[in-house]
């Protein structure tokens, strides 16, 4: 639906000064539009944003025509970096030029806090693409990305990599927290996602990032169930695969990653095999994932299980705010 003419100016307020019940004609929206577009249930998200707004404890703002609540944007401080968790507009108000009237407001705000060098944001519902994106006259850098979906029908039909090269394949659990940091800090510090996620710069950024995904419901509900880890002769995690579910017929790989020495070997084949039946034996009858475009090796790996792109986005990236 186009967003429709505008006849009158629109108007920012506070997101602590107004109240949860304002949020829920915008919020009930976007669990309609992320289950239609990416089968994804957004209600725990929802209730999360909404609780936190009840307690006036989210910065943000929304987006009124008249009284009518047209959209919404949030965000959170980490150290020295602001993450926008969200910005959506309903139907009936979504364009470029509105979508960045929130942007600038959230910018704008952030820059008042010297302490925050960095923004980031991956918002798959943003209408808005490359140039199109200039909030408060700051560019961003753009990393196109997209969001793969797979059916998990004939699963069954992938053959098991029986023996692996030093590696054993064990259940996820909490005990590997500190080796998985270590290793994903290794394996992604020259990566293009460090550039879209500065947590992968460490290992101490990476702990925060997996407990993100065990314990908050931005990647869907956390299965141990359905997550594992490759483990080396010295009992070190060399691999992991960490799936959640994010409807109760829908999978979702958060995060895969495998040491160097062990990448082409059949290892990251087999993680994700053993995360994807699992879910599979659960009750998933679909998996999704994300993955930046330009990374061509884990794209294939991605397509040889039948996943396939149906939703290209941008995460962006501004820096040094003050310069």
């Amino acid at each position: 639906m186009a967003a429709r003419e505008q006849i009158r100016p629109l108007r920012l307020d506070d997101l602590r000064s107004v109240s949860a019940a304002l949020l829920d004609p915008i919020l009930k929206e976007e669990r309609g539009r992320w289950r239609a577009l990416l089968h994804w249930d957004f209600t725990p998200a929802a209730n999360l944003v909404l609780r936190y707004v009840q307690m006036q404890a989210l910065d943000g703002f929304v987006l009124f025509d008249g009284d009518e609540p047209a959209g919404y944007i949030y965000w959170v401080s980490e150290d020295h970096k602001g993450l926008v968790g969200d910005l959506y507009l309903r139907d009936a108000w979504r364009s470029p030029a509105n979508e960045n009237t929130l942007l600038s407001a959230a910018l704008t705000q952030m820059r008042r806090n010297p302490w925050l060098r960095r923004v980031e944001a991956q918002l798959m519902q943003l209408t808005a693409r490359g140039s199109q994106v200039f909030p408060a006259g700051l560019r961003p850098k753009v990393f196109p990305r997209y969001f793969m979906l797979s059916s998990l029908d004939g699963l069954e039909s992938r053959r098991p990599i029986i023996t692996l090269p030093a590696l054993r394949l064990e259940p996820w659990g909490p005990r590997w927290m500190d080796d998985a940091a270590a290793l994903i800090g290794a394996v992604y510090s020259a990566h293009v996602d460090s550039e879209i996620n500065d947590q992968y710069h460490s290992a101490q950024g990476a702990r925060r990032f997996l407990q993100n995904i065990v314990q908050y419901p931005g990647c869907g509900e956390f299965s141990h169930e359905c997550s594992y880890v490759a483990l080396d002769q010295q009992g070190r995690v060399r691999g992991l695969s960490l799936a959640s579910r994010v409807a109760p017929d829908v999978g979702h790989v958060a995060q895969i990653c495998l040491a160097r020495e062990f990448q082409g070997t059949g290892a990251g084949y087999e993680l994700m095999r053993l995360s994807l039946a699992s879910l599979r034996a659960r009750g998933a009858v679909e998996a999704s994932l994300t993955v930046t475009a330009s990374n061509d090796r884990a794209v294939k790996l991605y397509e040889r299980f039948g996943f396939r792109t149906i939703l290209q986005f941008e995460a962006l990236v501004w820096e040094n705010l003050w310069a």
